[in-house]
């Protein structure tokens, strides 16, 4: 045990790995002190599910309309007494409120105002869901993304069953009303982006290089510093290998944790999520693209962050074992570094080089590195080549196999090895 203490330390207390945690945790501060500038208006969302509750309802919207109506008759009240008008909504008011007569209003005033059109924008959004999501032809969208995939024969037919089922369930979201839940809107805010996409993103790419490093310095320090005929000489032998991965499994916990405890942190308390937690992450306002995010079950968007760390996790800790695998074979940090990258983006990259004509091309895309690069696509039926239901669980279960494999060859071809 002590073994593998003193083997996590060597990383943990390495100067580069620290600075560059710094570095990382700093620059994520930023980013997220960036997007803050349109915290007030998200703000409103939260009060609204606070107020009526998180389910939307004809009675929340009836009761919604109503404070709606009595906001707009205040604003009409002040609006009538320094310019004489008055108006029937919030967006009749802003057509009309010019550069030079916006100094009618105090800031005050005005931000009121725009709070006022934010509700009127949410009481809108929500009172069209029942006939955008009839709107939606799961088949039709299907053979959009056949064609925009040029998929043919094998490989058009797999994704052609795939979207049938999909239409199948899309039916019981509809049915059970999945959509019907307040959320951040998606059109002006993008919410659902900013936390899967550009957050975690960064704390998943973060981690990954901090990870490599630290299993590579781990699994290679004896090597590169000429010490390895004392080491593995010693009682404990070639075992020390053993304890040096148990050694990045801790380390890499460490970082991967310490990266996303400092970065979430901070972005819940610049973003307050507190009314929405029971949130579907199906809900009719995640709506950013052409079509709203549409997951294979009704996840609340607490359900949905726990289980993007989850995967986040595992996806961690399979690298770190291929890592630590490239490492026992190659002995050299910058070897091991540089050739992770290159599998990595060749794996990415690798459905390119396939005719999507074979069914080859869509399972190509069940690989690590697509899987780990697109996290505000997971659990989603409406992810492009990532909408296969149990897409997530068959890529890190067939991974995992993989890369077990690999580590138990490689240190098993150590054990063996001519290490002078």
């Amino acid at each position: 045990m002590r073994i593998i203490f003193l083997e996590s330390k060597k990383a943990l207390t390495s100067p580069i790995i620290i600075g560059l945690l710094l570095l990382f945790t700093a620059w994520n501060l930023f980013i997220i002190f960036d997007s803050s500038s349109f915290n007030r208006e998200l703000s409103i969302i939260n009060k609204i599910a606070g107020d009526f509750g998180v389910k939307i309802t004809d009675g929340s919207l009836s009761r919604l309309n109503e404070e709606l109506k009595m906001e707009l008759s205040q604003l009409n009240a002040i609006t009538k007494k320094q310019t004489g008008k008055t108006f029937k909504d919030t967006d009749d008011f802003f057509r009309q409120l010019t550069y030079e007569n916006q100094d009618t209003y105090t800031s005050e005033l005005q931000r009121s105002f725009n709070d006022l059109s934010i509700k009127q924008m949410y009481l809108q959004q929500a009172e069209s869901f029942d006939k955008r999501y009839e709107a939606i032809n799961i088949q039709k969208i299907g053979e959009g993304q056949i064609a925009g995939y040029h998929l043919s024969g094998s490989a058009a037919e797999m994704l052609r069953k795939e979207y049938s089922k999909l239409a199948d369930r899309f039916e019981q979201l509809k049915k059970r009303k999945e959509y019907k839940s307040w959320f951040f809107a998606g059109k002006p805010f993008a919410m659902h982006s900013l936390l899967f996409r550009t957050i975690f993103l960064h704390i998943l790419i973060e981690s990954l290089i901090l990870i490599v490093l630290s299993t590579a310095l781990i699994s290679n320090f004896e090597f590169e510093n000429r010490t390895q005929l004392v080491a593995f000489s010693s009682k404990r032998g070639r075992k020390l290998m053993t304890d040096k991965l148990f050694s990045s499994f801790i380390t890499s916990t460490t970082i991967f944790f310490i990266l996303l405890a400092a970065t979430l942190g901070p972005y819940f308390t610049v973003f307050d999520y507190s009314h929405l937690w029971s949130s579907s992450i199906n809900s009719g306002l995640n709506w950013e693209f052409q079509l709203p995010y549409l997951s294979w079950w009704n996840f609340s968007l607490l359900e949905y962050m726990i289980l993007a760390i989850v995967v986040s996790y595992i996806c961690m800790l399979l690298f770190m074992l291929f890592v630590f695998s490239l490492s026992v074979v190659l002995k050299n940090s910058y070897y091991t570094f540089i050739l992770f990258a290159v599998i990595f983006i060749a794996l990415f990259i690798l459905a390119g080089f396939i005719p999507g004509s074979s069914i080859l091309f869509i399972i190509s895309n069940y690989n690590l590195s697509t899987l780990f690069l697109n996290p505000h696509q997971w659990w989603m039926a409406s992810s492009g080549l990532m909408m296969f239901k149990y897409y997530e669980v068959d890529t890190l279960a067939a991974w995992t196999i993989i890369y077990a494999i690999g580590c138990y060859a490689a240190l098993k071809t150590f054990s063996k090895q001519d290490i002078s």
